[in-house]
């Protein structure tokens, strides 16, 4: 291959390793470096394969050539970053669970992640993974990474001033998806904690808080139970929304 060639080859597989480094599937500790990297080539040659067109510039100077590796490895910590926040969707609304359940004291080391975790935002984080991978998302994802590569210019990305506005307004949809999906076992339990207030007040003698908090857990994981595919559904749509939105990323570049 020419010069040229090896140079956008290489623009790639910066831009597709930074992609990978914050996805929720391949950021965990016990996922070797060496998998990443060549998960990472593998996609930057395949997709160079695919589309020969694409080439970059070679600078004169190695400061250009370090600042366009720079901009390749920003774009593709942006998107990844952006892929993030939509899986995290799951894992906020299980940290709401745990708060109302009264579950963050017991939290768990993951040797995962290598970070604390409560029991509902692990169990929603996992059940998101798998849904994901269930419905094929990796490929359209992929795929978005392969029309990255024609729709951001290889070396010559320019970060527009609605980037992070844009980025903002993710976050805090992000939130409200999160608390939306949180919201039906919330507002039950708001009603348990309402019961068990009158409870104290009429039995005085009965201690609330060594009752309340089993009963509180129980009723939050058949509240789960029985909610469950409605949650499946409304993930598949978090998901859908971050493919579409995906499109609206490229065009801040």
């Amino acid at each position: 291959m020419a010069s040229l060639e090896w140079t956008a080859l290489l623009l790639l597989f910066v831009r597709f390793t930074a992609v990978f480094v914050p996805l929720p599937f391949l950021n965990r500790v016990r996922v070797p470096v060496l998998f990443k990297t060549g998960l990472a080539a593998m996609t930057a040659y395949l997709v160079f394969s695919a589309n020969r067109t694409l080439v970059a510039e070679l600078p004169a100077h190695f400061l250009s050539y370090f600042l366009m590796v720079a901009g390749e490895a920003l774009v593709g910590l942006t998107i990844g970053l952006f892929t993030l926040f939509f899986f995290t969707v799951a894992t906020v609304a299980g940290q709401y669970l745990d708060l109302q359940t009264g579950l963050t004291s017991a939290s768990l080391f993951d040797p995962v992640y290598g970070t604390q975790v409560t029991l509902f935002a692990q169990f929603y984080q996992y059940f998101a993974l798998v849904l994901y991978l269930t419905i094929d998302g990796h490929h359209y994802l992929l795929a978005a990474l392969a029309r990255s590569a024609e729709l951001i210019p290889l070396g010559g990305a320019v970060l527009q001033p609605d980037l992070f506005p844009q980025f903002t307004a993710y976050f805090s949809q992000m939130v409200m998806l999160a608390f939306q999906l949180a919201m039906p076992v919330m507002a039950v339990l708001v009603f348990c904690d309402l019961a068990l207030g009158l409870l104290a007040k009429t039995v005085p003698q009965l201690h609330v808080f060594m009752v309340g908090m089993p009963l509180k857990v129980g009723v939050a994981l058949l509240i789960v139970y029985l909610i469950f595919p409605y949650v499946s559904q409304f993930l598949q749509t978090v998901f859908s929304s971050m493919h579409q939105n995906l499109s609206v990323l490229f065009s801040l570049f």
